[in-house]
């Protein structure tokens, strides 16, 4: 079970791609997007091999959450984006996956296990 991470990758790449598609006015939030967007699919990436990579995501979901605050960009897109993306990925991240592994064989007579 590792659809929790495809969805925090799709759910990063959605931020590289947002300033442009919701037209965002602010550099800050347009930057901080692209910035974590790239973080986020990263680390879900990551955490498809080694699961516990995946609490990475909680802090940058919650970094999403109170960026526009911290930050001080208040335009609506990119705040309800943020505010959004950030629960989400955070919800995400804490839903429990096995990591990808390859299936084990066993040696066949003559080669070494």
């Amino acid at each position: 079970m590792t659809w929790p991470r495809w969805i925090n990758i799709v759910l990063g790449i959605w931020l590289l791609i947002a300033p442009a598609a919701l037209g965002y006015v602010d550099s800050y939030a347009a930057n901080n997007d692209r910035l974590l967007g790239i973080l986020i699919a990263s680390s879900a990436i990551v955490a498809l091999w080694a699961p516990k990579a995946r609490f990475v995501n909680v802090v940058l979901g919650a970094w999403l959450i109170i960026a526009p605050f911290v930050l001080g960009y208040f335009g609506g897109r990119a705040v309800a984006n943020d505010i959004v993306l950030g629960i989400a990925v955070a919800a995400f991240a804490f839903i429990p996956s096995r990591p990808i592994t390859t299936p084990h064989t066993p040696a066949g007579p003559g080669e070494l296990s």
